[in-house]
């Protein structure tokens, strides 16, 4: 199962835009999303502005690739590549979010 993380802005007559990509991450891995950069994720959860999580994505990607080796059980756990997937959706989200810092984002698990 993923966890999709969308950008999105209300348009008029309640309509919303999706801006960027959408960036998966599976389910699974949330306890490494949440001791790499201290991002809780939930079901159906509205994180507020985009800007807001940025500070938490920079640290993530800071602990991932400076201190990897603290973060090498999820690799056994989760599968080979799990931490460098978590690296690869901190900074694909960080870019969106840096070009869309007014955006709202959501997240939910996706099939």
């Amino acid at each position: 199962m993923d966890y999709l993380v969308m950008l999105e802005v209300e348009l008029k007559d309640n309509q919303k835009l999706r801006l960027g990509s959408g960036h998966h991450i599976l389910w699974d891995i949330r306890d490494l999303i949440f001791a790499s950069s201290g991002l809780t994720i939930l079901n159906q959860q509205d994180y507020g502005l985009a800007r807001a999580l940025i500070p938490l994505l920079q640290k993530g990607i800071l602990e991932l690739s400076q201190d990897s080796s603290s973060y090498s059980h999820y690799d056994v756990l989760y599968g080979l590549g799990t931490v460098s997937d978590a690296l690869v959706f901190y900074r694909n989200l960080l870019s969106d979010c840096i070009a869309h810092p007014y955006a709202e984002l959501y997240g939910c698990i996706s099939a």
